[in-house]
């Protein structure tokens, strides 16, 4: 088969799993914490063994994530993942809070089970990136200023962010998340974990043919087919085998079907990222 048929077949493959069944961000859908700010918890599933949306991973070891969080609405439901990065600082997806007043999250750190015993924190400031979706998908991060001091301890510890340029064609990184594993399906109580593979920016934009929506601020993953994200892990982190900080869930097609899941850069944000805890909002 030549490559341009090869080519109009993916790229209708492409168009199908944008349209036809629920990418992580679908074009014209409502941001992730707005869809959810008003859904309550199902206090009847509690099943912490239920499989996550980090399809074909496994469920984490108690502490081995200490700077994963849950973010939750007033309700105590949660609708997305962040990661601790500063003593009142947590880094997650800007599609997680944008349009959200603060009072409506609640940013809960120390758990494996998202509706066990936790700490919970208020938020005092949203801080979306000012270019967020300019274009759609680009600039997908946000910082959540908190209320009060972290109170770490041994479930709950800051992560640095990492130099994602001396990250490796293949090299092995680690996501974690407590989304759901089927579209629609409710929220695995325990924290999941998968292996995925690093795919660099030239091949992570071909594999979604050439598509804008994949810029340099992103970093892409690839894992098995059958493996990778769902809804409810968006703003979750990505770590490498140092233990640091490279990605904070963006998009992709779910829920592994063989795209790659698309995050946000740290490193590329870094400036920003590092200029905003100091009090200044220039990009």
């Amino acid at each position: 088969m030549c490559s341009f048929a090869k080519r109009k077949i993916l790229l209708a493959i492409l168009a199908v799993a944008f349209t036809c069944s629920s990418a992580l961000r679908m074009r014209g859908e409502p941001y992730e914490g707005l869809r959810y700010r008003n859904t309550r918890p199902n206090l009847n599933n509690r099943d912490a063994s239920a499989s996550g949306r980090i399809i074909g991973g496994q469920e984490a070891v108690e502490a081995s994530a200490p700077w994963q969080v849950t973010l939750q609405n007033i309700y105590g439901n949660h609708f997305c993942g962040g990661a601790i990065i500063h003593d009142r600082f947590v880094v997650t997806a800007a599609s997680c809070v944008s349009g959200l007043q603060k009072s409506w999250v609640k940013v809960v750190t120390s758990t494996n089970d998202w509706m066990g015993l936790a700490w919970q924190y208020d938020v005092s400031e949203i801080i979306v990136h000012c270019n967020f979706d300019k274009p759609l998908y680009h600039n997908d991060i946000a910082l959540l200023k908190l209320s009060t001091l972290i109170a770490y301890d041994d479930k709950t510890k800051n992560i640095t962010i990492a130099d994602e340029d001396e990250l490796v064609a293949g090299e092995t990184l680690t996501m974690t998340g407590w989304g759901s594993a089927t579209e629609g399906g409710a929220y695995p109580n325990a924290l999941k974990q998968l292996k995925v593979k690093y795919l660099p920016y030239a091949q992570c934009r071909s594999a979604y043919s050439n598509s804008e929506d994949v810029d340099m601020g992103h970093l892409c993953t690839t894992s098995r087919n059958g493996e990778g994200a769902c809804h409810g892990d968006t703003g979750g982190p990505l770590v490498n085998e140092q233990g640091q900080l490279v990605g904070i869930g963006n998009w992709g097609v779910p829920c592994g079907r063989g795209f790659p899941d698309v995050f946000a850069k740290l490193s590329f944000y870094a400036d920003w990222i590092r200029s905003t805890i100091n009090g200044c909002r220039q990009t």
